[in-house]
């Protein structure tokens, strides 16, 4: 869930520039030596987070035993937390403090 954090950053700076064009994310799968990139928009950036127990992956990168598929694309795959996996990602959601 490290990379979820830096994708917050990146998707901070990238407000700060005007937002309009797509970034480079990364792969929130749950490999730690993955360091793959995928080519968001803010806007679609923005779809996979509106659940904190959602996040985005390379293709093929999905694990099921934690996580199911939720939309395929041919650039990312978002998945979505299960059981005890699910109840972890939304306690470490870097924006479970900004809900009213």
């Amino acid at each position: 869930m490290l990379f979820r954090s830096v994708n917050e950053r990146i998707e901070q700076q990238a407000l700060s520039f005007g937002g309009a064009d797509a970034y480079e994310f990364v792969c929130e799968c749950s490999s730690a030596l993955c360091a793959d990139r995928i080519t968001l928009t803010l806007a679609e950036y923005e779809h996979v987070r509106g659940d904190g127990t959602r996040f985005v992956v390379c293709p093929g990168h999905d694990d099921v035993a934690v996580e199911r598929v939720v939309e395929r694309g041919p650039a990312f795959t978002i998945v979505e937390k299960d059981g005890a996996a699910g109840a972890v990602a939304e306690n470490d959601d870097p924006r479970a403090g900004d809900l009213p």
